[in-house]
């Protein structure tokens, strides 16, 4: 499972290819905050099983599905339009994604949800699986500090850079050949 980090430079990633395919898009700024925001959105499922002392039971569930990808595509257009529901729908969607190629076999995803509760396998395994201990929020996430999983969120976060920068050079792309075509 990538750390936030890595799903949030995803959904900004995701969301400036949204923004290239369109005509007249809603603040670059705005959208690929929004991208981030989203692509980290779907682990609020961890931080509500500890608060309600249920723990890691809930990661994995309704928000890691595309039932949720749909619900914030739909927020977003009743709040600020298609483009808007294009942007969060996007930002959302890349959180999946990465959730496939992480380095862990059965996934912490239920693509399926409602209708089914089957995690999917690992397309590939390109980001690395970032040991998790501790009792609690604050000593997981200090787990992170320490020597090997320090260097696997490292190398996590920096492969997220890398796909990220390559979703920005595609937006380019997409931009110039709209461009030509409009010439």
């Amino acid at each position: 499972m990538p750390f936030p980090p890595a799903h949030m430079l995803a959904g900004a990633g995701f969301a400036e290819v949204a923004l290239a395919g369109m005509r007249n898009p809603p603040s670059r700024r705005r959208a690929l905050l929004a991208g981030a925001v989203m692509g980290a959105l779907a682990d609020v499922d961890i931080i509500l099983g500890m608060l309600t002392g249920k723990g890691w039971t809930l990661h994995g569930t309704a928000t890691h599905s595309i039932a949720a990808v749909v619900v914030w595509a739909a927020i977003g257009m009743a709040v600020g339009g298609w483009r808007w529901g294009v942007v969060l729908g996007a930002g959302y969607s890349s959180h999946l994604l990465l959730d496939l190629l992480d380095d862990s076999g059965p996934t912490n995803l239920m693509l399926g949800w409602p209708f089914t509760g089957q995690h999917p396998y690992s397309l590939g395994k390109l980001f690395p699986k970032v040991p998790i201990d501790g009792d609690g929020l604050v000593e997981t996430v200090m787990n992170i500090f320490t020597p090997g999983p320090g260097l696997l969120f490292l190398q996590q976060t920096a492969l997220a850079a890398a796909f990220a920068a390559l979703l920005f050079l595609l937006a380019r792309v997409l931009r110039r050949a709209r461009a030509r075509r409009a010439a």
